[in-house]
């Protein structure tokens, strides 16, 4: 997934839940306490869970991983999404690959296009993608509008038993036994999911968690989070998040967020980018005008029910800019998400706004 802006760091961990039952209040002891550690998607992963069985799940976590990678990463030589990706007309996916082009297909219709996973051959051509192009020394306007005749994401449609059907008509209705194939309607489309996938990974794992029956976790994956119920004398699980400074000065928090069982992820711009005559170039594209974006907006912070859903939303929001995101928050409340974004003015200085939903969670950090 794209290279999270902010630094979230887990203030506290569980020691158990004062109001569950008797078994799982046997977990608040620090000996059912397990923590596994790992690397993939080209980043670290942090699990911590009470387990009465004191389970190892670091192979079944590794086992997960690994089929999501080869499902829907990009770097990865011959996964699923590789293949379509390199693919003239189309190529056969996985349910894994169904299921994160799902969630992607409800983050893309209720944002408007904002977010997009058909973006990359402008990430790519803006040097940004897994094949490390140069940034362009010269940017061709009839070379933009060119790739953006391969960004429609709406174009895309699933065959499946010798019917053929829009991302909208297959929601909810998908067997374990179907073969999809996922077509392809301009060759030179590509798909990107670096933009939700580590939040959507998470999920993966949580799920793993949640069916062994496991209530008490929290489980980090590149920076993106979620956790299950709060800690056992009450309070809530506590993140924080840093305020968007180069990143070669020492961080300082600028807020922390309280929470149970949601899902929590960063986007933002201040640290990947380049610059080339005086201009910024930031690493998050715009996929309606091509370009990357030239707003004021820093850094999106979006709890959500599920951490797949709160990554793709950091980054459409981070896409729409500050003032269209708190539009947007308002218009759409009834997504539940809480959203905390940090901006700046022409002097440097800071510019919040926090949802209403998310105000009783968040503390500001007093200098």
């Amino acid at each position: 997934m794209k290279n999270t802006a902010l630094y979230l760091s887990a203030l506290s961990f569980i020691v158990g839940l004062a109001s569950c039952n008797a078994e799982l209040e046997k977990t608040t002891s620090e000996e059912f306490k397990q923590t596994i550690t790992g690397e993939a998607q080209g980043t670290t992963w942090r699990i911590v869970y009470y387990d009465l069985q004191e389970r190892n799940f670091k192979p079944q976590v590794d086992s997960i991983l690994k089929r999501v990678d080869e499902s829907v990463s990009t770097y990865l030589s011959n996964s699923v999404i590789d293949q379509w990706n390199t693919s003239d007309s189309g190529a056969y996916i996985d349910h894994l690959f169904f299921d994160l082009l799902a969630m992607s297909w409800e983050v893309y219709e209720a944002s408007n296009g904002a977010f997009d996973p058909t973006v990359k051959p402008l990430v790519s051509y803006w040097g940004f993608g897994p094949e490390r192009f140069e940034h362009p020394e010269l940017v061709e306007q009839h070379k933009i509008d060119s790739l953006l005749e391969l960004i429609n994401f709406d174009t895309l449609r699933i065959i499946r038993n010798k019917g053929s059907f829009g991302m909208s008509e297959l929601k909810g209705s998908m067997k374990k036994t179907d073969k999809l194939f996922l077509t392809k309607p301009v060759p030179g489309m590509q798909l990107d999911f670096n933009a939700i996938g580590q939040g959507w990974s998470v999920d993966q794992v949580v799920k793993f968690l949640e069916a062994q029956d496991l209530k008490l976790f929290f489980v980090e994956i590149g920076g993106e989070i979620a956790v299950g119920y709060p800690k056992p004398d009450g309070s809530l699980w506590r993140f924080g998040i840093d305020k968007p400074i180069d990143e070669n000065a020492e961080r300082e928090l600028q807020a922390v967020i309280n929470l149970r069982n949601k899902g929590l992820a960063t986007s933002g711009n201040y640290r990947k980018f380049y610059e080339k005559n005086g201009v910024r170039f930031s690493h998050t594209i715009d996929p309606t005008t091509g370009y990357p974006v030239q707003h004021n907006l820093l850094s999106a912070t979006v709890v959500s029910k599920n951490a797949g859903l709160a990554d793709a939303y950091a980054t459409a929001f981070m896409v729409m800019g500050m003032d269209s995101s708190i539009h947007f928050i308002e218009e759409h409340d009834y997504l539940s998400n809480f959203v905390y974004l940090i901006s700046s003015d022409e002097e440097g200085n800071y510019k919040t706004f926090t949802s209403k939903q998310l105000e009783s969670a968040i503390e500001l950090v007093e200098e």
